[in-house]
């Protein structure tokens, strides 16, 4: 069976990984600082912190806004459930949005009615590796959050208007394009919370920074992401194509701007039973895509957010990933031409 994800690890990741573990097994953490700064200059951010695990990321990053008891914080009905879990241990009230039903992100109509009602901050995250319309932004009071874990390697922010977000996090766990097989990022769009950020930082257990071991592996692997991107692009628009010549459709931009394929999401038009069974079948491994979405805690959100609540039940996640070869990738492709 070819699974919904495969990590891109390879032996020289692996290599890295030993070696740091062998000549530093006793030390808990290590300083970091060359993933990090590796990583802050490709992304053209200030640097912040690396983490280990997602949840604690999100904290620092709320926490280093100052957002906190009695913030109303503006988010999308599919961004992950992790962020709602941190509001609520913060009081943070979770103002939700509903998506545009083309590119899964936050629609304008709905950017302006809530803003217009008030809030004190937004988190921005695009579910199909779509990027946001950052130009809605641009003019925007509060503080904002991008989460670029799907989007890494496309422009972040207006390059018209010069506005970048505030914070920006990039989870980089094993089923993420890049991966140092656990841990996030955050990094600063400014150093005007860095301070903040710091005092944040202080407080953490020393269990929450990212392993040296898996820094390692995470710095050999940016040597390799751009071509990584690369073929995840290539294989999409396989998909694409292919997917045109039957009845369901995918996420598609709302502009001309870059996109990445952390997967292969399919909006069907059949039931989703259906179309596991018939891919089972065919030896590939299918899923539901958003069963970790503040939707899918929160069914209450349904008439609130009708179009986040049509995707949430309709949409199911494909394999796509870099190493996942010609043979598969002509297989998956047939596949979504001849879905039920």
């Amino acid at each position: 069976m070819i699974p919904v994800y495969k990590p891109s690890i390879k032996r020289k990741e692996m290599d890295a990984l030993l070696s740091t573990l062998v000549s530093d097994y006793k030390e808990a953490v290590n300083d970091n600082h060359d993933f990090l700064k590796a990583l802050a200059k490709y992304l053209s951010f200030e640097p912040g912190v690396l983490l280990r695990d997602y949840s604690t990321a999100i904290y620092v990053a709320l926490k280093s806004l100052e957002l906190g008891s009695g913030s109303r914080v503006l988010i999308s009905a599919l961004s992950p459930a992790s962020y709602i879990k941190e509001f609520e241990k913060l009081s943070i009230t979770a103002v939700y949005a509903d998506v545009d039903i083309t590119s899964g992100c936050i629609g304008s109509d709905e950017f302006k009615k809530h803003t217009e009602a008030g809030i004190d901050g937004v988190v921005l995250y695009s579910p199909s590796g779509i990027n946001p319309d950052y130009s809605m932004y641009a003019d925007l009071d509060v503080p904002v959050i991008a989460d670029i874990s799907t989007i890494v390697g496309c422009p972040v922010g207006d390059e018209d208007s010069g506005w970048i977000p505030d914070i920006v996090i990039l989870r980089m766990e094993l089923h993420d394009i890049i991966t140092s097989g656990e841990g996030t990022a955050v990094f600063l769009g400014n150093k005007k919370s860095l301070s903040i950020l710091r005092e944040v930082v202080t407080d953490l257990p020393v269990t929450s920074f990212l392993l040296n071991m898996h820094a390692a592996m995470g710095l050999i692997q940016l040597d390799s992401l751009e071509s990584f991107i690369e073929r995840r692009r290539e294989i999409g628009d396989i998909f694409e194509k292919s997917l045109l010549k039957g009845n369901h459709k995918s996420f598609y931009p709302i502009n001309d701007s870059n996109r990445n394929y952390p997967s292969f999401h399919v909006v069907l038009n059949s039931p989703i039973k259906e179309v596991i069974r018939y891919a089972r079948k065919n030896g590939i491994m299918v899923e539901l895509a958003f069963t970790d979405s503040a939707m899918a805690i929160n069914p209450d959100l349904s008439e609130q957010c009708p179009n986040s609540n049509s995707l949430h039940m309709r949409t199911a996640v494909f394999p796509l990933y870099p190493g996942m070869g010609s043979r598969n990738t002509l297989l998956i492709s047939r596949l979504l031409s001849t879905l039920p």
